[in-house]
């Protein structure tokens, strides 16, 4: 077992998002995604990766195969694999969101 405060995790870049990485043990990896306002991630996909996304505080957008959707804090997504996504943060603050990723066999 292994226990972590992500408090000190919490250091944004000033020119683009980042990723702080927490977990990875075998086909699980997780870490969080660091947005400060104006910072994105843009669309991709994964042939390979499940993820799922759980926003820890600040809102941003997430699009999903060319959809907009609001993510905020306490809301979660699951995005399959071959599922295209990106992270737009459009608000004024700085957003934080979990990131677990499954990797399939």
């Amino acid at each position: 077992m292994r226990k972590d405060n992500i408090e000190s995790m919490l250091e944004f870049a000033v020119k683009k998002s980042s990723r702080k990485a927490i977990f990875k043990e075998g086909l699980l990896d997780t870490g969080l995604l660091l947005y400060a306002p104006g910072q994105s991630t843009p669309d991709h996909k994964h042939a390979d990766i499940d993820e799922v996304f759980y926003v820890v505080s600040g809102e941003g957008t997430v699009r999903i195969n060319n959809e907009d959707f609001l993510l905020k804090e306490k809301d979660i997504l699951f995005s399959p694999n071959g599922e295209i996504h990106g992270f737009y943060n459009t608000s004024p603050h700085n957003w934080v969101v979990l990131q677990i990723k499954a990797q399939l066999k």
